[in-house]
């Protein structure tokens, strides 16, 4: 289909990027992190009154292309690979969303878990963030702003992907941290780790004082699955399939293990908190399994006229747990759109009249399927009819299309790109000789100057009197920078020292003040 190619073509060059860098760092953390089964704190039950009256943290957790491979029958792994979802599903509140896409299109279904509009009023081959979001468009971020949270979104991907960053700052969020504030030594693979996201969650969580809303995204299990795609693959799958479709199967599996450590790591975390939380974990879509080729292998699937090719390609795991709720355990069957509204009715938050218009349309239509389904899921049209021209308000009324018509904001106070600007707090040498004997110029081209100072990521880098440096990140407070002689040799008076976040198109993100490096005579 036209969508698939072009986001997979869309994808190929930065994949490519991605993987050069991996193999370049073989030798950076590991891929598998050995962990003990699941442990829930016991301490969690005991709540006080007080306690129990604060609103909770919302944390939804948008897990890349997760799925339970072993849906496939006939097929034996050696551990398993999701055994927190699995733990967890026992107890808590779990089941499927009828996904809108296979394979890719992470933003389509971002746009309905996020706002409750459905990409099913849209065309098929639409990518909604970037043809329609061109305004402000309610969203969890923005209802529960309005309600004393802060609401932060994370992405371990480019701020301008899918014009996430304009987008976030549309839905009402005050804070995105996306790819640029991650570190480099948290690759896993191609991509940013799970783990990394987790720490990110934590650490937003614990720097503000009231509740949180935290939309995080994650890239470590992102297509593609052939093999080398990790440093280790630590899960044998045995079956009857081809060499090469066990291993984009074991390859994926490994994947989805570190999503499912992620979810284990926020769950022992949130045990031991004494605020009320609620976590959200879901897959967006299925894993492309390099074009359904392992699907076929496997039988799973016939090909695209298998009667069960909707439910089988389209149905994606969810799960909702909490740290304080004793309300039972839901079997949830839902579309994605319908996700917000249950959620703010399980948090006991208020919605909008748009959320509670939906939360009573999905007691009567949970699942939206595409239209030629409708007969077979015994969906009436004229029970979307109302939702669709809700919708197309939302979107395309005339309210919207003259705020889209505006002229684009400039830098928005109130909302910050990752950590906002990065600071130096320190500069060694803290100065530079102004001239040195002609043998120890000849020697020394340059000099390495060291900045203190955070919060630095993989696209902070150095520059000298507005010219960039050859940077070295080395923590976040720290990073090393090579300075060419000949930006201060002859000058008097000092350089001026700055860290700028630059993405990958160049745009600046952040820039810390100025800080005077002087240039003194040597002694």
């Amino acid at each position: 289909m036209p969508f698939r190619f072009i986001y997979f073509v869309r994808f190929a060059l930065i994949l490519l990027a991605g993987a050069i860098f991996a193999l370049l760092r073989a030798s950076s953390t590991g891929d598998e992190i050995a962990r003990t089964p699941l442990q829930i704190d016991s301490s969690e039950t005991a709540w006080t009154s007080e306690e129990l009256k604060r609103d909770p943290n919302i944390i939804v957790v948008l897990s890349e292309a997760f799925w339970d491979p072993t849906v496939i029958q006939g097929l034996t792994f050696s551990r398993a690979p999701i055994p927190t979802f699995h733990a967890l599903q026992e107890k808590y509140t779990n089941g499927w969303m009828l996904s809108p896409q296979f394979g890719g299109g992470t933003a389509n279904v971002e746009l309905e878990v996020l706002t409750g509009n459905s990409m099913r009023f849209l065309p098929e081959d639409s990518i909604a963030y970037e043809q329609y979001i061109k305004h402000d468009v309610d969203s969890m971020a923005s209802i529960l702003a309005r309600q004393g949270y802060t609401s932060t979104a994370i992405s371990p991907f480019y701020n301008w992907y899918f014009d996430s960053s304009n987008v976030y700052r549309h839905f009402g969020f005050s804070r995105f941290i996306s790819f640029e504030y991650f570190d480099p030594n948290e690759y896993v693979g191609p991509y940013i780790g799970d783990h990394a996201v987790a720490k990110r969650i934590i650490e937003e969580n614990e720097r503000s004082s009231g509740p949180d809303f935290i939309f995080a995204n994650t890239m470590e299990n992102h297509y593609h699955y052939w093999p080398g795609k990790f440093k280790k693959n630590t899960i044998d799958i045995k079956g009857d399939m081809s060499a090469e479709a066990i291993g984009i199967l074991e390859t994926y599996a490994q994947g989805a293990n570190g999503a499912d450590a992620m979810l284990q790591e926020l769950v022992e975390h949130y045990s031991r908190v004494k605020e009320p939380t609620i976590l959200v974990f879901f897959g967006d879509h299925l894993p492309s399994l390099e074009k359904e080729f392992v699907y076929r292998e496997s039988k799973y699937i016939s090909g695209e006229d298998d009667p069960e090719y909707l439910e089988k390609m389209h149905h994606v795991p969810v799960l909702v747990w909490d740290n304080y709720l004793n309300h039972g355990k839901d079997s949830l069957q839902i579309s994605p759109s319908f996700l917000s509204p249950y959620i703010l009715e399980l948090a006991q938050k208020r919605g909008s009249a748009y959320t509670d218009f939906l939360r009573e349309l999905s007691k009567k239509v949970p699942v939206i399927p595409p239209s030629s389904y409708y007969s077979a899921y015994h969906v009436n049209a004229a029970d979307l009819s109302e939702y669709e021209q809700r919708q197309q308000q939302i979107l395309f009324g005339e309210s919207s299309a003259q705020e889209a018509a505006k002229p684009p904001l400039g830098k928005d106070p109130n909302f910050i790109s990752g950590y906002g600007d990065p600071e130096i707090r320190s500069v060694s040498p803290g100065q530079l000789p102004a001239g040195e004997s002609k043998l120890v110029a000849e020697l020394k081209k340059s000099v390495t100057v060291t900045v203190h100072g955070g919060r630095y990521g993989i696209a902070s880098a150095v520059f000298a009197d507005g010219k960039p440096l050859q940077t070295t990140w080395v923590s976040e407070d720290t990073l090393s920078a090579v300075l060419p002689k000949e930006l201060y040799t002859g000058k008097t008076g000092s350089l001026e020292l700055d860290i700028r976040v630059i993405d990958e198109k160049n745009n600046v993100l952040g820039q810390s003040k100025p800080y005077p490096l002087p240039i003194a005579d040597k002694q």
